[in-house]
């Protein structure tokens, strides 16, 4: 069986007023969780400042986003079922308001 961790990273901890600076996704096949099955990552344009404290806790800078696509633009193939594969949210329950859906933090 595979799984799907999906981590993000934000511009704080606010499911209404943060938004996402980058989205990470690896698959994982239980039977061999030793070797990823795939891995993904892409740098996400919040259309926002990212704080120092946040620039510094996570090393993602204002000048690393700024020609990143926006969500929306990721929003589909993020967003798209796992192909039947269970999906771990790495710190969901650490983000408060969560679980959220991703979208959420886009309006969408």
């Amino acid at each position: 069986m595979r799984l799907a961790f999906v981590d993000l990273e934000t511009t704080g901890g606010s499911p209404v007023e943060d938004r996402i600076t980058e989205v990470g996704i690896i698959e994982v096949d239980l039977d061999n969780p030793a070797l990823p099955v795939r891995e993904w990552s892409a740098l996400v344009n919040p259309d926002a400042p990212i704080p120092p404290f946040i620039q510094t806790l996570t090393g993602i800078t204002d000048a690393m986003v700024v020609y990143a696509p926006r969500f929306e633009e990721l929003a589909a193939s993020i967003l798209a079922p796992p192909h039947g594969r269970p999906v771990h949210a790495h710190t969901a329950q650490s983000r408060p308001g969560s679980p959220q859906p991703a979208s959420a933090l886009h309006g969408r």
